[in-house]
């Protein structure tokens, strides 16, 4: 069976699951034609930071990571290439696959790139529709976007993504895309069949882009917010709480 949850494929094979997610980056890169200058190996970082954390959001470990490239091997595919290895390694995320293809017949002036990261997990493990009524919704992060990304230190790295992973008290998380908090707020809204009561009142801006997946949301029981709250080195804001809305 396969089913579309948030922005992820599930494909269930017994008591064995598959997930499988991905990203693209545009006119970010130190091609003629970007927009926004930045070094080839972190445009490689952040894309592979993206789609691995969504996988590591719902339980999934990734294992095949697939690269498609707009632009030539060399020297743009390989110092993307190269990004894309060392945001791996650096995360302690080894023997994973990679595969993937280059544009070589066409000369490019703007970078693009594109990457599939496919997961394994046990399904007993996954963290999917495990929200209930009464459980805490908090904010590990803030939103960045474009320029805020190369300069704020508050972004979750790929790290913290991996520390959500392994924590038990976390039921469900979900990274914060481009259409920002509300909206995936909204999605677990929709995914857990509960209403969200908010309950902060910061000058949070829960309509900004989340850029790639800056924050994180997480949910988990009111008895584990000390140790939710102390999980990780970046900001943390309690959203609010999933009520009954019957």
């Amino acid at each position: 069976m396969v089913e579309r949850y948030r922005d992820v494929l599930i494909i269930y094979e017994s008591d064995t699951v598959y997930a499988i997610a991905c990203d693209s980056i545009g006119a970010i890169g130190n091609k003629e034609g970007d927009i926004l200058k930045v070094d080839e190996e972190i445009v490689g970082r952040t894309v592979t930071k993206v789609a691995v954390s969504e996988l590591l959001c719902i339980g999934a470990w990734p294992i095949i990571i697939s690269d498609t490239l707009s632009n030539e091997m060399n020297p743009t595919g390989i110092k993307i290439i190269g990004g894309i290895r060392k945001e791996l390694n650096d995360n302690e995320i080894y023997d994973v696959a990679l595969t993937g293809s280059t544009e070589e017949n066409i000369p490019s002036t703007m970078t693009g790139v594109g990457v599939t990261a496919i997961g394994k997990a046990e399904k007993e493990a996954l963290k999917v529709r495990k929200a209930k009524a009464g459980m805490e919704v908090g904010l590990f992060g803030y939103p960045r976007v474009g320029q805020e990304v190369l300069c704020c230190h508050d972004i979750l790295s790929l790290k913290d993504y991996v520390k959500i992973f392994r924590c038990g008290e976390i039921v469900e998380a979900i990274p914060v895309g481009s259409k920002g908090i509300k909206h995936e707020l909204d999605v677990l809204k929709l995914s857990s069949g509960l209403e969200f009561l908010k309950e902060y009142k910061s000058d949070l801006d829960d309509t900004k882009s989340g850029g790639p997946s800056t924050c994180c949301i997480v949910v988990y029981k009111e008895g584990d917010r000390r140790k939710i709250e102390n999980l990780l080195d970046k900001p943390f804001v309690r959203l609010g709480r999933l009520i009954d809305g019957r």
